[in-house]
């Protein structure tokens, strides 16, 4: 499957909502304790420090991807998929402060090495798939939202922005249709964008608020959140 690259408004809006989503997440957690860095989030299984230190691997890992394109070498995300599961688990007792100057250094390198993007159609290895450069800050912007909710902060998937969460939603349908088993699917937001998963077959059509669309696909919410997913299995992404 031959993925397009986005086109420079569609990459600029993402780039921007990247930044402004990242701020939000630093910024809310300068405010968590040590003691609730130690509590569960709401992934099941993950203590937010857990979780922060998989936030800050990620930026890593894309940063990795990001300076090998830039010297022309293909870099994979994880090395194994034990090293990424080891950098995860790091982040287990750490303090509050060390969370924190991790998560700010991770987000900062990261966003620095975007900027010396010239040519965002070059081709990258991402989890044995070829990508266009530049459908990783959609991605990575995927990752900050969707992950801030799970925190379990005070921020919550209606607080989503719909233009935030339209790009994010960019990246999940192209994620989702690399997936040997993925649905079609046309997805209707309510404020008026129109997604497609292309595979075979007749597509489902599913609606309801970018935020909730999003919620769906990336497995927060139920098919309740929105209207015509009853009978609709989504793979993880």
């Amino acid at each position: 499957m031959t993925t397009k690259t986005p086109g420079p408004d569609a990459l600029n809006g993402a780039l921007a909502a990247l930044q402004t989503s990242t701020h939000a997440l630093l910024g809310a957690t300068i405010q968590v304790s040590d003691e609730d860095w130690a509590g569960p989030s709401g992934l099941p299984g993950w203590t937010r420090a857990e979780l922060a230190a998989h936030i800050a691997r990620h930026a890593d890992a894309l940063r990795g991807v990001v300076d090998g394109a830039l010297r022309g070498e293909s870099v994979p995300l994880y090395p194994t998929p034990e090293a990424r599961e080891e950098g995860i688990r790091a982040g287990a007792g750490r303090s509050g402060l060390a969370i924190q100057e991790d998560l700010d250094t991770a987000c900062g390198e990261l966003d620095a090495s975007f900027d010396k993007v010239k040519d965002w159609s070059v081709p990258v290895d991402f989890r044995g798939t070829e990508l266009p450069l530049a459908l990783l800050p959609f991605g990575r912007l995927a990752e900050v939202v969707l992950h801030h909710v799970d925190l379990a902060i005070g921020y919550r998937l209606e607080d989503l922005d719909p233009e935030v969460a339209g790009y994010a939603l960019d990246w999940a349908v192209t994620a989702i249709a690399r997936k040997p088993e993925a649905p079609a699917l046309r997805l209707v937001a309510d404020e008026g964008r129109t997604w497609t998963v292309p595979v075979p077959g007749d597509p489902v059509e599913v609606t309801g608020s970018a935020a909730g669309l999003l919620g769906w696909l990336a497995g927060r919410l139920g098919p309740e959140a929105v209207s015509g997913a009853d009978d609709v299995t989504v793979p993880s992404w």
